[in-house]
């Protein structure tokens, strides 16, 4: 009667069967066609990839500018910073989309606390108070 598998001996077997084929088909690759083509492909492939990298942040520094007409402002925003005073759009487009939103209808104003960095269970890396439309402080943690 023949020896059954454990569960670690077939996962073992599916992980170097995963990094061993690729190995292979490369090695078969390199025998077939030589270096030279292999290396150009992959460098084209890493060329294309910076070059829709770098008109991918081309694009957003051309939407912010459109935007924002201040070029300081634009910079801040496009490098992720946040501010006292700075406006919901503004931190919006800086930080993206809040995890989660805690809002609060006061008497004379309205406050909202934008939670980023989630870390489980209602704790939050960064809480940005927002008042009436304006950045007026934060916690964050590190």
């Amino acid at each position: 009667m023949a020896r059954r598998f454990t569960k670690a001996e077939s996962t073992g077997i599916g992980v170097f069967a995963l990094i061993a084929l690729p190995i292979a088909g490369i090695a078969k690759i390199f025998e077939t066609v030589g270096w030279i083509i292999p290396v150009v492909v992959l460098a084209g492939a890493a060329a294309l990839f910076f070059w829709f990298q770098h008109d991918k942040k081309q694009k957003r520094l051309l939407y912010l500018r459109g935007k924002y007409a201040n070029e300081e402002v634009v910079q801040k925003i496009f490098q992720g910073y946040f501010w006292q005073g700075q406006s919901e759009a503004q931190l919006l487009d800086a930080l993206g989309s809040p995890v989660a939103v805690d809002h609060k209808l006061l008497k004379t104003k309205t406050r909202d606390v934008w939670k980023y960095r989630h870390q489980g269970g209602n704790r939050f890396g960064l809480r940005i108070t927002v008042e009436d439309g304006y950045v007026t402080g934060w916690d964050q943690k590190n």
